[in-house]
Formats: C-alpha cells, sequence, structure tokens
C-alpha cells in the first residue's frame, strides 16, 4: 500500500526523492535545498532556490510541447503562450505524413488530440502516417484540450520555424524514426533549406537549434548529415536516463558527437551532474513542472530545466513567487495506488486538496488535470473550510460535503517514477502544481 506523499513536508525544504541506485539498493533519501513556503493569508508561495549552477550558470528553460499545460499541445497557441511566459527554447516532436511532409505532434497518432475520428471514422487507428497533409489541415487540433482553442490546426515543421523566425531556439525530436521511412535524411535536409546548418544562437541567447530523439542511431546518422547542429540522445541504447552513471568510455565517446542527454532530477545527484559537465556533457531535465522538481534540477546543476509550464520554472530560477495567482487552496497530496482497487466504489486512487488559510473557501468550478491531460472535476458547490482538506476521487462513489467522485472507470495516475497534477480555478489559472516520487 502506498501512503499518501504529503506536500507538507516538502514546502519546509526537504524533498523525498528516488536515488540512482533505487533499482539495485531499494528506497533512499535525500535532502535538497528547494524553493522554501511561507504560509501567508492567501496560501502558502515559494521563494528561492538556495544553491547555485554550476559555474554560476542559470539554466536555460525549454517549453515542453509548448506551454502545453495552458492550451493545447504543440499548436500555434501552445508555443505563443510559451514565448510569452519567458520560455528559451520550444520542444516539440516531428513525424512524416503519407505524402511525406513534416508535421508537429507528440502521437504517432492523431485521436488523442484532434478530431480525427469524428472526420474520418473509417480510418482507425487514425495513424499520423496513413493521412495526407491536406487531410491533416481539415483536423481540429485544440477542442480536446478547450473548447476556447477551436479551430486550432496541425502545424508543419516549416510553419513552426516561421513562426518563432528564430526568437527563441527550438528543440525538436525525431519521433519513432521506425515509422517514418526517410524521416531523418527528410528532417535534416529541411533545416538545411530553411537555414540551420549549424549550432548558432537564437535572437533570445538560446541555442537556435538541438535535436533530439529517443535513441542514439539516428542522431548518429543525422550528425553524420549536419555536424554542426547538436543532438541529444535520452540514454545510451534507448535506456532514458543512463548517461548520468555511465562509464568514463561511454560519457568520453559520447561527447565525439552528441551534446546533451535527458536527465532525472529525482534520479540522479549533483556529484554526477557535476561529472557529466566534466566530459562536456549537458544535461536536460525530464519534464519538471513542480516548482519543488524545477529547484531540484536547479539545485544540481542541469543545463536545461523541460517542462510544460515555463512561466512556473523561469519564477523558480529567478528566486521570485512562481504560483502567484494561489488563493490558498494546494494539492497536498496523491494516492496513486492505494490498497486494493485503485477506482473502487467510495474509494480508490485519490487527490487531496487543503486549505492553507484561516477561512473558508469556495473551489466550485476548479479542475484537476494530471499529466495525460485527464480531468477531474470539484464537485458542485464545494467547499474548503479553513485549514481542512477536500478529497477529488477519480472513481465511482457518492459525493459528500468535502468529497467529490469522478466516476473514471480506470485509474489514472502513474504509479511508476512520477506523476504531476495540476489545480486550476474556474478562470483556468493554473494555482498550484504538483509532483510525486513514487517509492
Amino acid at each position: 500500500m502506498h501512503l499518501p506523499f504529503n506536500r507538507s513536508t516538502i514546502r519546509s525544504g526537504v524533498v523525498m526523492t528516488l536515488v540512482g541506485a533505487l533499482a539495485l539498493a531499494g528506497s533512499a533519501f535525500i535532502n535538497t535545498s528547494i524553493p522554501s513556503a511561507q504560509a501567508t493569508s492567501g496560501g502558502e508561495t515559494a521563494s528561492s532556490v538556495t544553491a547555485g549552477h554550476h559555474k554560476g550558470k542559470k539554466p536555460l528553460v525549454f517549453a515542453h510541447r509548448g506551454s502545453s499545460k495552458y492550451a493545447p499541445e504543440e499548436t500555434l497557441a501552445s508555443f505563443k503562450r510559451a514565448i510569452k511566459d519567458g520560455a528559451d527554447t520550444l520542444e516539440g516532436d516531428i513525424a512524416q505524413t503519407k505524402d511525406g511532409e513534416l508535421v508537429i505532434i507528440h502521437d504517432d497518432t492523431l485521436s488523442r488530440t484532434t478530431n480525427v475520428e469524428e472526420l474520418f471514422p473509417d480510418r482507425a487507428p487514425w495513424n499520423v502516417r496513413d493521412f495526407t497533409l491536406d487531410e491533416i489541415k481539415q483536423l481540429d487540433a485544440g477542442s480536446w484540450f478547450d473548447p476556447a482553442y477551436a479551430g486550432e490546426e496541425m502545424i508543419t515543421l516549416q510553419e513552426w520555424v516561421e513562426f518563432t523566425d528564430r526568437r527563441v531556439g527550438l528543440y525538436p525530436e525525431i519521433k519513432n524514426p521506425e515509422l517514418y521511412p526517410g524521416i531523418v535524411e527528410n528532417v535534416a535536409n529541411e533545416l538545411k533549406d530553411l537555414g540551420y546548418t549549424s549550432e548558432g544562437k537564437a535572437k533570445n541567447g538560446a541555442p537556435q537549434i538541438w535535436i533530439q530523439s529517443r535513441n542514439p542511431e539516428p542522431l548518429k546518422q543525422f550528425h553524420e548529415l549536419l555536424p554542426d547542429i547538436p543532438v541529444n540522445p535520452f540514454g545510451i541504447d534507448g535506456e532514458v536516463y543512463s548517461y548520468v552513471t555511465a562509464s568514463d568510455e561511454e560519457l568520453e565517446e559520447f561527447a565525439s558527437w552528441g551534446t546533451g542527454t535527458l536527465c532525472h532530477p529525482g534520479l540522479s545527484t549533483a556529484p554526477q551532474i557535476e561529472r557529466m559537465h566534466d566530459f562536456g556533457v549537458k544535461c536536460v531535465s525530464e519534464v519538471s513542472d513542480s516548482p519543488e522538481l524545477i529547484g531540484m534540477a536547479v539545485n544540481q546543476g542541469y543545463d536545461v530545466v523541460l517542462t510544460d509550464a515555463p512561466d512556473v520554472a523561469k519564477a523558480v530560477i529567478k528566486g521570485k513567487n512562481p504560483l502567484p495567482n494561489r488563493n490558498g487552496v494546494i494539492v497536498d497530496s496523491v494516492v496513486y495506488n492505494p490498497e486494493g482497487d485503485d477506482i473502487a466504489e467510495n474509494g480508490g486512487e485519490y487527490v487531496l486538496l487543503r486549505n492553507t488559510t484561516k477561512k473558508a473557501i469556495d473551489i466550485s468550478g476548479y479542475t484537476l488535470r494530471d499529466y495525460s491531460y485527464n480531468v477531474l472535476q470539484v464537485g458542485e458547490d464545494a467547499v474548503i473550510e479553513a485549514g481542512s482538506f477536500y478529497t477529488v476521487y477519480v472513481g465511482p462513489g457518492t459525493d459528500t460535503e468535502t468529497a467529490h467522485f469522478n466516476g473514471f472507470t480506470k485509474q489514472i495516475f502513474s504509479d511508476t517514477l512520477t506523476d504531476h497534477v495540476y489545480l486550476y480555478n474556474p478562470k483556468k489559472v493554473v494555482e498550484d502544481i504538483y509532483a510525486y516520487f513514487v517509492a
């Protein structure tokens, strides 16, 4: 049974996290300096990151799929919001259409983030590679996230580049190249045609372009075609985060062609990151959205914070309040793997909200999202009394004054490594972001 991961300990300055040896040695915990909490009448606010980045440098902020917890991912709306929120670089994923066009989308299918099933009901499983660009341009890529974004289109790689106009950097991922014959060469050729042939700097001083992919092999192929553009694999032979504990020989070999790699602040330590820097290898964080997880990456000396919430990351790095719109309600904890059925009647997994003030707070109209964009509603006319809790359950049950049941028929929270939970007020403003670690 996994007990709730209580946030009150985090906000007093201690984070419980997995360390690199956990897979072999079992649970272990480390202390790290993170944004500290100070209770006010308006709730809890984070102050500053207390440890320095290596050599005094602050990490860059890469917007994962844009500002993808505020707008539909990998659309112009999401990328526009990311620039507004101060992102140094925009991250997105490249897939290839049936007619060989390069488009920006995270998934290999169109079903999650567009209305493809409605427009093309007989084309299951709706793979990107089975649709032409003209067909894809007919799709609505915004309504799935919020009706306010109805009509947002999927964009091409060229449209993405033209939109940024090198104001910020780009961090495209070549997705699953085995599904798209010739995609590595096509990406290299198109980037070359668009003027990306060397490392260079964007107008804001960030690297103008880095290329990432899960496995090293397609990046080595890309490196042969455009050797002056930096490339970042997720790990050795696709094993994510593995360069953190790589041998000297492996790091030396990697540094001969690669620039950086994906690391997880919950699975790394500052000495490990410093050792990678000694070999000239940069560290890009796994997606880190909560102030605590961002603070861990900063304190360990990461080069890049990859995040769905670039405004929060920028504030943490600058030592400012990362969530200034809080009204006093926070995500206190998450029970992600309760004893018994995850969606048991009147039980199962849940989010525990806490009122950190001395007054009752009306939370009707609030919503929660997990990292995978599942939406949990808070009950109608819901109120959290002063200093008290309110429980939002995933599964079915009977509502009470202090609990609401959403009626999901399957679990939604990850029980491997980590997950994020986002609290939105009725104006669709994020008031809190919570990350938990699976022990």
